[in-house]
């Protein structure tokens, strides 16, 4: 190349005209050293270059493209420490939290004890579910910049997973107080308030969330809850259609609606509402769970089992209350031994399930164990003495045995547990106080009615009914457990197996009831 330059040179001088060719030869030469210097080699970029770079692509949430640059700054120079945070946040936003915890420590390194790099390490770790470190980081940075809402928000979130619930509340409150425009602040500490029962404090909450945020679905929903914990029926309903409405794909919320149209006494339409979630979710067990409520209270006691079965074998692990309530169902049906044996697995699962053992008890004392029945209701009452129903029910076996004098001891000790309203009624009524225990019985019953619960009216007036039947009061009993078969009262075994009221299987009017509603021969 040199020597061919050089050949065109010496014929150039040779020219009348080399002047002018020599002139425009050493243009050409200049153009060719930029072409080769500038074009034909990378510019030499600097750590800053590359750090710039990376800012621009993470503005425009090009993030792949930013934590190239970052790489590229920190091959330059390793402790660029704007590039490890940078970098870290771009992780942060893709979600991977392992890679910006790294980054998050390096710059922790460079920088200790910096309230930015700690509130954002902290916030990693909240994401990694390390949540005593994220504690430790998150407080470490509030000290330092107490007026951050979104490091105080993160605080109510981490003390909310390691339930410290009001100390959640209080960090939110914070968070609140600097931005009180940010739906997500009140309905987070919605959550924290429903897990100190503070269900109207929690209903506000939400209803403050959805005012800053009209379509924020998941605060109708837990705004529709707290309704629901609270009897707001009707609201909660009125809630749950808003996020049907939202989200009709979502099994949950049919389901949820399912379960609080069981405890108003609409059974069909609870049942309509969770055929809703099946059809939309038939992996999730709780709808067949709610559904097999809703059919066992409307007398569907064969579809009842049915759904409890499905509903085991879709729950993660067996459930103690699919068991208790499939022993329920067969106490319903008269078929005591199965009872027995749903009472006995669902103990097994959860020995704490009083109630369990309670139906346990009373299966077997219909079967004529009454030595086993026995056994069981002095456990109940060593662990817990003021279960009112396992005295009732020993008052009771003691009492069918000719017993009257431990019966009445068990009776009087019932009044006196204050645990259960009708149960106490009942055993005033063994006791004679027929008085007393109609008047505690018509009270629960007027509860149930201003609250809007049929189903627990209904079974109030079945309660009544036996009360009446117990101190021998036969017209009264035939009016008001003719008054809770009308409602749709499903269990008739007790009716027709219990010894205490045989005589009233001797009325002409137990006859006419045996006839419309069915009872067994």
């Amino acid at each position: 190349m040199i020597n061919r330059l050089l050949a065109i040179k010496s014929i150039m001088s040779d020219s009348k005209s080399g002047d002018i060719l020599t002139k425009r030869f050493k243009i050409l030469s200049a153009f060719a050293i930029v072409f080769f210097v500038v074009i034909l080699h990378p510019m030499v970029l600097h750590a800053q270059d590359y750090f710039k770079m990376g800012v621009q692509e993470q503005q425009k949430a090009n993030l792949e493209k930013a934590i190239e640059y970052y790489g590229l700054t920190l091959k330059q120079d390793s402790n660029f420490l704007g590039a490890y945070v940078k970098r870290g946040l771009c992780y942060q936003d893709l979600s991977e939290f392992d890679l910006a915890l790294k980054d998050f420590k390096k710059a922790n390194e460079l920088k200790p004890g910096d309230p930015d790099i700690e509130m954002s390490t902290g916030t990693t770790y909240f994401h990694l579910k390390d949540y005593k470190n994220a504690l430790l980081c998150l407080t470490e940075a509030l000290k330092k910049m107490p007026d951050n809402a979104n490091g105080q928000f993160d605080l109510g979130l981490t003390k909310n997973e390691l339930r410290d619930y009001q100390g959640a509340i209080e960090a939110y409150d914070k968070a609140i107080d600097l931005e009180p425009n940010k739906s997500q602040f009140y309905y987070c500490r919605a959550l924290s308030k429903d897990k100190m029962r503070d269900y109207k404090g929690a209903e506000d909450d939400c209803s403050m969330s959805i005012k800053l945020k009209p379509d924020y679905e998941k605060a109708f929903y837990l705004r529709a809850k707290e309704e629901n914990e609270s009897k707001q029926f009707d609201k909660a309903l009125s809630d749950l259609d808003i996020v049907i409405k939202m989200n009709p794909k979502n099994s949950k919320y049919y389901a949820e609606k399912g379960s609080i149209e069981y405890h108003m006494g609409l059974l069909m339409a609870s049942i309509n509402d969770c055929n809703a979630a099946i059809n939309i979710n038939s992996l999730n067990g709780e709808p067949f769970f709610n559904k097999a409520l809703s059919e066992r209270d409307s007398g569907l006691l064969d579809s009842a089992k049915s759904d409890l079965g499905k509903a085991n074998k879709l729950y993660k692990t067996s459930s103690p209350f699919v068991f208790m309530e499939l022993a329920k169902v067969n106490i319903y049906s008269g078929n005591y031994s199965e009872a027995v044996k749903a009472a006995e697995s669902a103990v097994k699962l959860n020995s704490k399930l009083t109630y369990a053992e309670y139906e346990m008890a009373y299966a077997k004392q219909f079967l004529g164990n009454d030595t086993g029945a026995t056994k069981i209701l002095n456990h109940i009452l060593k662990t817990d003495s003021s279960f009112t129903l396992a005295y009732l029910l020993l008052g009771r076996i003691n009492y069918l045995a000719g017993d009257t004098s431990s019966a009445r001891i068990f009776f009087t000790k019932g009044t006196l547990a204050k645990e259960d309203p009708i149960g106490i009624a009942t055993c005033y009524a063994f006791l004679g106080n027929e008085s007393l225990a109609v008047t505690v019985t018509k009270r629960m019953i007027g509860i149930a009615d201003s609250l809007g619960l049929r189903i627990k009216s209904r079974d109030d007036l079945a309660d009544l009914a036996y009360i009446y039947g117990v101190t021998k009061n036969a017209g009264k009993f035939f009016e008001y457990i003719n008054q809770a078969l009308e409602a749709g009262y499903p269990n008739k075994a007790w009716i027709e197996n219990s010894k205490e009221l045989d005589y009233i299987r001797s009325e002409p009017f137990y006859k006419q009831l045996a006839d419309k509603y069915h009872f067994k021969k």
